[in-house]
């Protein structure tokens, strides 16, 4: 499976990005690098690509080691932005772009556990070195905390019954394990009406 990005609105992320010749800009989800190989394909200038996931980073490297040291990978989130940027020896950017989102590598690949189509382990890091798995969080979280963050990044209104089913059905070690705990939780109607 490989790690590829076709950049959407294209024409219009660079125009909004007013690109110079010599500017330094920076990619706060690198991903395949789909929009760093555009940027470094018009200009002279550098590009530093954030990503969390190490896999990302290393085809994105492969991908754009033709452009040199003109791009320059950075491994953590683009919530450290200024940190990252200061790392690597700079303090401003001439513009900044971040296509936000999963992307479909990591949705299709069943290793990394974020698809309900196939069983895999509960994983879903975006950083695979981090330490907090899923598996973790359903497995050891209280109830309380699992229906908040079910609610809060899931935006789902059934988030404080499946959270209790969960707790329940402990151990969890698989995606299905998780599909067949929400298929108990949430009413049949219900998923009917809207696909997770």
């Amino acid at each position: 499976m490989e790690f590829y990005h076709r950049p959407v609105l294209l024409d219009e992320c660079l125009n909004g990005l007013a690109i110079r010749e010599d500017g330094a800009y920076l990619d706060g989800t690198l991903g395949g690098g789909g929009h760093t190989q555009e940027i470094l394909s018009r200009t002279r200038g550098k590009v530093l690509g954030i990503d969390r996931d190490w896999e990302a980073l290393r085809a994105a490297g492969e991908r754009l080691a033709p452009f040199g040291d003109r791009f320059v990978p950075l491994h953590g989130n683009y919530a450290n932005i200024a940190s990252l940027l200061h790392e690597a020896g700079y303090d401003s950017m001439d513009g900044m772009l971040m296509d936000l989102g999963v992307s479909s590598y990591q949705l299709d690949n069943p290793e990394r556990g974020f698809s309900f189509h196939t069983d895999a382990p509960l994983d879903m890091r975006m950083d695979q070195t981090a330490p907090l798995t899923a598996e973790i969080v359903l497995n050891t979280y209280s109830e309380k905390e699992l229906a908040r963050i079910i609610s809060l990044y899931g935006e789902e209104k059934w988030a404080v019954r499946i959270a209790k089913f969960i707790v329940a059905a402990r151990p969890l070690h698989t995606t299905m394990d998780l599909v067949r705990v929400i298929d108990a939780a949430v009413p049949a109607a219900e998923r009917r009406k809207v696909s997770h």
